[in-house]
């Protein structure tokens, strides 16, 4: 079994969603942020539902579109999984003074952001 009983894909999409916990994406929007195919991230996203971490809503307009997000369980997966992780953060950095893990994350975050606005690019 895979720590937390979740795997890599099924973490990236739960820490995914936990940024933004109340916006709802389609299959289609997952595929694309996560540059996956759209078979593999409705597996993800079937076995995440199966483990009531996220929900699925069907679509108002079109029976064919489902959105999904993330619900408490989920977000409590994801918050437990960094917390194990922290020793390990903790030792990589303990090196580092204030000011260069504040620069880090500075320069991390205008990366990210970078990044999802230029997926399509």
């Amino acid at each position: 079994m895979t720590p937390h009983g979740i795997n890599q894909s099924q973490f990236n999409l739960l820490n995914h969603f936990s940024r933004h916990p109340d916006k709802e994406q389609t299959i289609s929007q997952l595929a694309e942020v996560m540059q996956m195919n759209q078979p593999g991230i409705t597996k993800v996203v079937n076995k995440l539902s199966e483990m009531d971490l996220i929900e699925i809503r069907k679509d108002d307009h079109d029976g064919r579109k489902k959105w999904i997000c993330i619900n408490q369980q989920g977000l409590d997966k994801v918050q437990s999984a960094f917390f194990s992780f922290l020793p390990t953060v903790d030792q990589c950095f303990e090196q580092w003074n204030d000011k260069q893990l504040e620069e880090m994350l500075e320069h991390s975050q205008r990366l990210q952001t970078w990044l999802d606005n230029n997926r399509n690019a």
